[in-house]
Parts: C-alpha cells; structure tokens; sequence
C-alpha cells in the first residue's frame, strides 16, 4: 500500500534567509576588503538602511515542517490553560493542532487502494464474507470508493442488517411464546389435562423418535405448536393402551408397532 512521505528537507527555510539578506557580502564601514558604508540622507534618512529582519530565527536548513518527525502516538492534544480566556486557549489549539503528524493509517484510509483490495472491519460476532467482499472489490475501486468510504458503506449495512435481525428474532419468540400459551390453555390438551399431556407427548417422541427429532423440535420451535402437541400426545396415548407394562388396560406387553400406532385401521386383521 503506497504511503505518502514527508519531505524531509525544507526549501522554505533558504527563501528566508535570502530575504533577510544573509549571505551578502561585506563588512562594516573601514572593514579591510568591506565595500564602504552609504552616506546617510538627510532628507530621506530611511532610504539606505536594510530593510529589518523578520521576527525571530529563520528557519535553518534540514528544519522540518511543525509536526513531522514526531510520531502520532506520542502526539497529544493541547490541554486549557487556566490563566487563559477561552479565546486564547481556543487560537492556542488551533495553532498547536497544526502541529499533529499525519497518521500514515488515516492517509492509506483516504486512498482508493491499488490493488482493488479493501480491508473492512467487522464488529465482534461477523465475519467478513471474502466470496462477496471478492465480488464488490472491483465495483468499489471502479467508484473511487476510498478505503474509509467502503468502510462505512459496510457499518452501515451490517448495522441495518443486526437490527433486521434482532427484530425477526422478536417476533419469532414471541409466536413460539404464543404457541405455548395456546397449548396450555387449550381445552382438550391444556389446563388441567396439559401434565398428562407432556407426559404422553414425551413418551411418543421418546419410543418413536429419534435425538435428532428432540433436537430439530427444540431448535425450530415446532414443539410448542399446540397440534403437534395434540399429535404426539395422541400418539403416546396409543403406545401406552398396547403396553400393559407401561400401564396400559391391554395388550401384549410388546410395544405397539409404529405402523399400527399411526394408521390402526390399516393394521392387518387376525392373528
């Protein structure tokens, strides 16, 4: 990534001291091998003298320009003085704002990268999707997007997308919620029926299912829908009519097939 250097030397400094005249040649009046001193004017006594310098040292050759040479960290900002106005302290850090370095990050970040590559940070918990950011790398530079305008597009978009997101799990919780509070208070399945309905419930999923079925019910939240409950306790209803060990009136002590548990007037007839 290309950075921008500082020059190092300062041609500014020579201009000045040109234009105060050093470097001239001569002495004093009566100053062996000195060009003789001008006569004073009477009328226009000022004519003849060098023009006054400018205020303080001229910048010496090699002086760099206020700022550079100091390294962005050990840079700080200018702290009000007490004993100043608030307009004196407000010029005063202004001027020693003039002095900050430039911080080779924050130059690399107004540039359109060369390379058509964009470094984008991502916020604790997102990955940076490389395949897409491949993709749009080439649009980007192609819009002379700099390295912080792509950045930005990108908070903002992860920004709206974490508040779409947020807002869908809301509403998926509170239908979930709404499926269960429907179950308990349904007549046949909930209220005082709805602990012989879990039991039932359970036990179908327990003897037929499988822990992949427990685990596809707890994630989506089909569980709580009250006909998937009315289903299941059905169904561990029928498996404990055919298991007398389970406590049921009849039966073989065999569980039931789960053929004749789900369709029982297609189990075969005799035998």
């Amino acid at each position: 990534m290309t950075k921008l250097k500082l020059l190092g030397g300062s041609a500014l400094g020579m201009i000045l001291r040109n234009a105060a005249g050093e470097g001239t040649a001569g002495g004093e009046a009566g100053d062996a091998g000195g060009e003789p001193k001008p006569a004073e004017t009477v009328l226009f006594p000022n004519e003849n003298k060098p023009a006054d310098p400018p205020a303080g040292d001229p910048p010496k050759e090699g002086d760099k320009p206020a700022g550079e040479g100091t390294k962005p960290e050990d840079w700080k900002e200018y702290e009000n003085d007490p004993a100043k106005s608030d307009a004196e302290n407000a010029a005063a850090k202004a001027e020693h704002d003039k002095t900050k370095p430039a911080d080779p990050k924050a130059d690399a970040a107004d540039k359109v990268p060369e390379d058509g590559k964009y470094a984008l940070t991502m916020p604790e918990g997102v990955e940076v999707d490389s395949e897409l950011l491949a993709a749009v790398s080439p649009r980007f530079k192609e819009l002379g997007l700099t390295q912080k305008q792509a950045q930005a597009l990108t908070d903002d978009f992860i920004k709206v997308q974490q508040e779409r997101a947020a807002k869908q799990g809301e509403t998926w919780g509170n239908t979930l919620q709404k499926w269960a509070d429907d179950a308990k208070a349904d007549k046949e399945i909930g209220g005082t029926n709805w602990e012989a309905t879990v039991q039932t419930s359970r036990r179908a999923v327990d003897r037929l299912g499988t822990p992949e079925l427990k685990e596809y019910l707890n994630a989506s939240g089909g569980g709580n829908h009250p006909e998937l409950i009315r289903f299941m306790a059905k169904v561990g209803a029928m498996i404990k009519e055919d298991n007398p060990a389970a406590g049921g009136a009849g039966g073989s002590s065999k569980p039931a097939d789960p053929a004749h548990v789900l369709f029982p007037s297609d189990a075969p007839k005799g035998g």
